[in-house]
């Protein structure tokens, strides 16, 4: 009979040990799923700040398409005023040196 109270209060010493093991172990696994909703939480939030920045993004990327394009049309608009102030100063200085011509002849005469 000793020998069966002793088994006994072993295996209630063991279930008891057990019982706290199981315990500590669902506290642990609480814990765990509390942080990792709180992650989750966190994972959307930053999701939804991404993608208000990516649109964002996307409408600078095309306000600078834009402003490229407008710049590329002008610099295409004043490479060719500029060859044709070139070109008026050519002419300007023949008028020039033609009145110059005339107004020498008209000198001599």
């Amino acid at each position: 009979m000793e020998e069966q109270k002793r088994l006994c209060a072993s295996r209630d010493g063991d279930l008891s040990d057990l019982g706290l093991k199981v315990q500590a172990q669902h506290g642990l696994i609480q814990a765990i799923a509390k942080t990792q909703s709180e992650h989750t939480a966190t994972l959307a939030r930053h999701t939804t700040i991404l993608d208000r920045h990516t649109t964002i993004l996307d409408r600078h990327t095309a306000i600078l398409d834009r402003h490229t394009a407008m710049h590329t049309e002008h610099a295409t608009s004043l490479a060719q005023l500029s060859l044709n102030v070139f070109s008026l100063k050519d002419s300007v200085q023949r008028i020039v040196g033609m009145l110059d011509t005339l107004i020498e002849r008209g000198g001599r005469q």
